[in-house]
């Protein structure tokens, strides 16, 4: 007999013993016997593997719902060059600081304009009178604006802008 004592080889002679206890010549069916039986009906069954679903019924993937702040920053910046391109600034009095007009806008989905602008700061110089109207003047030749095919997706985030009209950045 062995006189090692591991846990595997304690293992393997108690299985062996059992097995000549019960009249069993062999521990391990050999591969014959096992390549005969049937298989076994406490046999755990068999999982379906469901299809791949074709490409083509895939649903497309949701676009963004917000612009980044980047694209934001992006189509303001192109909202303001649009407008100053359409704006010709009427001359201000050489003395008088500069009138920046700020203007509130609503747009439609297409670019066009929802209702009339509204001059939010109206000028209280007279003098000063001549470049508000210019600023509306710009707004509607410029109606309906172009609006770039990757933004039209952001409808929300645009449709109402305040848009400042700046002489000293128009003249650049």
């Amino acid at each position: 007999m062995f006189t090692r004592s591991t846990p595997l080889v304690s293992l393997i002679l108690a299985a062996a013993l059992a097995a000549s206890a019960s009249g069993c010549d062999r521990i391990w069916p050999s591969s014959s016997e096992t390549a005969s039986k049937e298989p076994s009906k406490t046999a755990p069954p068999a999982i379906p593997v469901p299809a791949a679903a074709p490409a083509a019924a895939l649903p497309e993937p949701e676009p963004p719902k917000r612009m980044t702040v980047g694209q934001l920053a992006d189509f303001d910046a192109w909202m303001v060059k649009t407008y100053l391109g359409c704006w010709k600034p009427a001359g201000q009095p050489g003395d008088a600081d500069p009138y920046v007009a700020q203007v509130r806008l609503a747009f439609r989905p297409d670019g066009s304009l929802l209702k009339p602008p509204k001059l939010v700061n109206p000028p209280a110089d007279p003098a000063m009178k001549p470049q508000a109207k210019s600023v509306m003047l710009a707004v509607q030749v410029c109606n309906p604006l172009p609006v770039p095919a990757q933004y039209r997706p952001f409808y929300e985030q645009w449709k109402t802008k305040t848009i400042h009209f700046n002489p000293q950045v128009a003249s650049r």
